[in-house]
C-alpha cells in the first residue's frame, strides 16, 4: 500500500453498510497502528469526504 493507491475501505470502518472506495493521501505508524488517511471517490452527504482508518479495514483494490 501507498499514497495515491485506489483501496476499499470496509463497510465495518464506514458505518455506512456497504464499502467505500477511496484513494490513500497518507500512511502513518502511532502506537504501533499503521494509520490510513483516506478521500472518497464518491462521498455523500452521509460518508462525507473521507476519514482516517486502520489498515486492516483497508483492501487494495485490484
Amino acid at each position: 500500500m501507498k499514497e495515491g493507491d485506489l483501496i476499499l475501505v470496509s463497510a465495518e470502518a464506514t458505518g455506512l453498510g456497504k464499502p467505500m472506495e477511496a484513494v490513500i493521501d497518507k500512511i502513518e505508524t502511532f502506537m504501533g497502528q499503521t494509520l490510513v488517511t483516506v478521500t472518497y471517490t464518491q462521498p455523500d452527504d452521509l460518508s462525507g469526504f473521507g476519514g482516517c482508518f486502520v489498515d486492516i479495514h483497508i483492501t487494495k483494490k485490484q
